[in-house]
């Protein structure tokens, strides 16, 4: 084992390392050193260690003394700071008392004037509502109409602004006092509300203004202009239930009559005045009570917007809202329960839908300004569907059954028809949205019969020849296109007659007229090309004509027209009266010739161009014909067959 003799072997043996850093480890060294000569290591190094602790001592013994010197010095200023510390919190503790207590004198003192100036303010404020009181007192014991109403009505406000604004529960001097204000609130409330319906009823403006503003200085506007509308609506509702009461009326009627247990149903005879008084009723139901009550609330909105009050710049459409919600609720229950109101109201629904249009008429013409009493289909709804319904049956019903025979139609059963049609057109005349919808249900009939005709009409050679007399068929087909034209001339009659109709209404049945002339078109086709095809064939004859490549014919002698010519003229002649003249519809049958006419001069034009050989004689008598062609289908103008 290396002996320590100094502390730099101490500090350079792997032993001693493990003290130091850790660095070496330590299970190695244990197992090379025994225990013995770690102990002698340490033991040794020891020594050196002390050995140098003298050695440092010895060298620097005088600053060792030296510091051992400050350190007593130290301890001499610390006792002096403690007892400048000390000295400094006694006086802190001096200056605590002389702050703490004027503050806490001051605190009670302001708490003190603080319940001062808070009685004080109540004392003023009794004072000021016995003064109110005695006051309120003195304008109750007046009139109370007009401005006095409306003084006691700003003394009640302030005296509740008062009451309010501190709590005076509980003072026995101003018991008395509260009871009051609560005893004349309410006679005011009283007197404005009696003021607020006269003034309604008589629409006196002064008096209605008088009471808004007392409900606006007692803070119930919004509560009693609910109690108005509510009250309206619920006597409309009344009086629209009685109006459409079957039952009530049909008691009125019997009067002691009806036996006892037996149930109230109209007689025969009756029934018709039942109708008559349910109009009446539904009459005076728009034109006297709602138009006085939309009257009214619209005063009432007015005055309102005059005095600024805010929430309620809608009035009028929230209350014509609510109208017509309860009577769609109204006519919905009534229909359903009685079969005779649904029966009035469907089947006369143009005279119900006159009702609120002459409601909404005069509600225009008193409140010029106004835009919102608009009608709510909705109400009208239910019965616009079956009334509709109804409609359209009584149209296409008489096409139906003029058409179930064997035979065609008659005159009189189109003249039924178009009754029908001025009928149902003059009475949906109240509403230019209901006679457009009436109009197309007008056009819808006009084509059933459209499409009735074109099921009875024949086609094939007999419905197109045009060399031996008309046919049975073409007759059919002629009788057919008449009955046509006889519906479309009479319905543009009736059109022409209804000045109130508008012009969409009109459009549409003039849409379906036009299916009229087509299908009349439809029938002359096969017809005209038959005649087209014969004219062609006639004209082709011209270049069988000896006398046009004839040199021998003298040239000076008088030249009449050719043969084919003539032959062409008197077969137009005799297709126009034969086949065309039965049309009673000259106008489609003259638009139709005029492409037959046009086709006959272009195929002569055509073929005259192409006639070879002409000598001077032929070309001489084709002028001739070319100037009958002239005079006869285009001056005069295209032929006889456009003459119509």
């Amino acid at each position: 084992m290396d002996e320590i003799t100094s502390w730099e072997d101490i500090e350079n043996d792997e032993f001693f390392k493990q003290f130091f850093d850790g660095e070496s480890k330590k299970g190695d060294i244990n197992q090379v050193l025994a225990v013995a000569q770690q102990i002698n290591k340490l033991g040794q190094a020891i020594e050196i260690l002390n050995a140098e602790l003298q050695k440092q001592v010895l060298a620097n013994h005088e600053d060792l003394l030296s510091q051992a010197t400050w350190v007593e010095k130290l301890e001499g200023v610390l006792s002096i700071m403690q007892l400048h510390v000390q000295s400094l919190l006694s006086a802190v503790e001096r200056l605590r008392g002389k702050i703490i207590d004027p503050f806490n004198r001051i605190e009670t003192q302001t708490i003190v004037l603080a319940r001062l100036h808070e009685t004080s303010d109540l004392l003023r404020r009794v004072a000021r509502m016995q003064h109110l009181s005695k006051r309120l007192c003195s304008q109750m014991t007046n009139n109370m109409q007009g401005p006095d109403i409306i003084k006691a009505a700003n003394s009640l406000h302030e005296l509740e602004q008062l009451m309010m604004d501190t709590d005076l529960n509980g003072l026995d001097v101003i018991a008395d006092d509260q009871q009051i204000v609560k005893s004349h609130r309410a006679t005011v409330q009283r007197i404005a509300i009696h003021t607020l319906s006269q003034g309604l009823q008589m629409m006196d403006r002064t008096k209605v203004s008088t009471a808004m503003q007392v409900f606006q200085n007692l803070g119930i506007v919004n509560g009693a202009i609910d109690n108005i509308i509510d009250s309206a609506l619920s006597e409309v509702e009344k009086i629209a239930s009685e109006s459409l009461d079957v039952t009530l009326a049909t008691n009125q009627d019997l009067g002691k009559r009806a036996a006892p247990g037996r149930a109230a149903i109209p007689s025969p005879g009756s029934s018709g005045n039942l109708r008559t008084r349910i109009w009446d009723n539904l009459e005076r139901l728009f034109q006297d009570t709602l138009y006085t009550h939309c009257l009214q609330i619209e005063l009432l909105q007015r005055i309102l917007l005059e005095h600024h009050v805010k929430g309620l710049d809608e009035l009028s459409q929230t209350f014509w809202n609510r109208v017509n919600t309860l009577l769609s609720k109204v006519l919905v229950e009534r229909a359903q329960a009685s079969s005779f109101v649904k029966q009035a109201l469907e089947g006369e629904y143009p005279k119900f839908l006159r009702i609120f249009l002459d409601l909404r008429k005069r509600l225009k013409e008193r409140l010029q300004s106004i835009g919102i009493y608009k009608i709510n289909h909705n109400v009208l709804l239910p019965f616009e569907n079956a009334y509709l319904s109804r409609s359209v049956s009584r149209l296409l019903d008489p096409v139906h059954t003029m058409f179930s025979g064997e035979g065609l139609p008659s005159q009189d059963e189109i003249d039924s028809l178009i009754r029908t049609v001025t009928n149902e057109l003059s009475v949906s005349l109240v509403d230019d949205g209901l006679s457009t919808i009436v109009a197309r249900n007008v056009g819808k009939a006009v084509r059933l019969f459209c499409l009735k005709c074109e099921q009875g009409l024949f086609v094939g050679g007999e419905a197109s020849q045009v060399i031996d007399s008309p046919t049975t068929v073409q007759q059919t087909n002629v009788s057919l296109a008449n009955l046509l034209y006889y519906l479309s001339s009479q319905i543009t009659r009736v059109i022409a007659n209804l000045s109130g109709l508008p012009s969409e209404g009109s459009s549409v049945i003039f849409v379906a007229l036009k299916e009229i002339d087509i299908l009349t078109k439809n029938i002359l086709s096969p017809l005209l090309a038959s005649i087209n095809d014969a004219i062609e064939s006639i004209i082709l004859t011209m270049h069988d004509d000896a006398e046009f490549r004839d040199p021998s014919s003298p040239v000076g002698k008088e030249i009449n027209c050719s043969l084919y010519m003539r032959e062409l003229q008197g077969f137009i002649l005799r297709s126009v009266n034969t086949f065309l003249m039965p049309y009673k519809n000259q106008t489609v049958v003259a638009e139709c010739c005029k492409s037959v006419a046009s086709r006959c001069i272009e195929l002569f034009v055509r073929h005259a161009c192409l006639l070879r050989p002409l000598t001077d004689f032929g070309r001489t008598k084709l002028m001739v014909d070319f100037s009958q062609v002239y005079c006869n289908i285009y001056v005069y103008p295209y032929s006889v067959m456009s003459k119509f």
